[in-house]
């Protein structure tokens, strides 16, 4: 009985990771941009091949309805307006470097479960830093309440606690998010291959089950606020479309082109 549960349980988890991986990839080539590394974030835009050889990755369709336009990507995923998300998939992405390393199939599941435990405390230890800081940003007090914004506003969100496996050093600059996200998802890949792997050397049981959909339940959250964004992009881009062969709505009050067939003049 005890086997055939193993089974069913090696079976789901095979079909989460394999979904995942390929969840992954294709957001990767969806995501791809057709510019060279050093012109990515810069605003501007060029024609290039489908094949991006700087990043690897190849253009294409938005689960096979949109090739996104470079423009519109850039503007939805704009960094300043993703800043805290970039750090977090850049954090978290680099802090799966080490656990890759490990050899052993029980630590490497056992390291990847600390990392996300680690994670989420650091999330919620810095939303809260952030809530105290706008806190004392509205105050409006003396000195002594200026220098504890002062002071709190010096201590970045992205330097608290000390942990095992998650890595909180940030670069002193700002990150774009499409080259962020773009080796996020390569790196992702990788760590869904290896935790496939290690499903051949050890036993699987409930508890090894659980382990497993805990993790893959933070990097699906991850992705699903992506997901619903580049389907935001979908949904506006398809409405453009149709409202360009659409007559009844080129007649309507926001296109104020009328045509006078007759004398074959177009007025206002």
């Amino acid at each position: 009985m005890t086997t055939v549960a193993g089974n069913v349980w090696e079976l789901s988890i095979r079909e989460l990771i394999n979904k995942r991986i390929v969840t992954f990839r294709h957001l990767r080539n969806a995501m791809a941009l057709p510019l060279e590394l050093g012109a990515l974030g810069s605003g501007s835009v060029t024609n290039t091949a489908d094949t991006d050889a700087g990043r690897g990755a190849k253009r294409r369709a938005y689960f096979n309805t949109l090739l996104f336009d470079p423009e519109d990507l850039c503007g939805m995923f704009n960094s300043i307006r993703v800043r805290k998300r970039t750090r977090a998939y850049f954090m978290l992405g680099s802090s799966l470097g080490p656990i890759l390393a490990i050899s052993n199939p029980s630590d490497y599941i056992k390291a990847l479960g600390i990392l996300i435990n680690e994670y989420d405390t650091y999330m919620a230890e810095a939303g809260s830093k952030t809530k105290k800081r706008n806190f004392f940003r509205k105050s409006k007090g003396g000195d002594e309440q200026h220098g504890s914004a002062s002071s709190l506003s010096v201590q970045s969100e992205y330097e608290l606690g000390n942990f095992s496996y998650l890595d909180t050093h940030m670069p002193p600059f700002d990150l774009d998010f499409l080259q962020v996200f773009d080796t996020f998802c390569q790196i992702t890949v990788i760590m869904y291959t290896k935790l496939a792997d290690s499903l051949l050397s050890i036993p699987i049981s409930q508890s090894a089950f659980d382990s497993i959909a805990k993790i893959d339940s933070r990097f699906k959250k991850m992705i699903g606020v992506v997901v619903r964004e580049l389907d935001e992009l979908v949904k506006n881009a398809v409405t453009r479309e149709l409202r360009l062969i659409d007559p009844l709505d080129m007649a309507s009050p926001e296109n104020e082109i009328n045509t006078d067939w007759e004398t074959n003049s177009v007025y206002k």
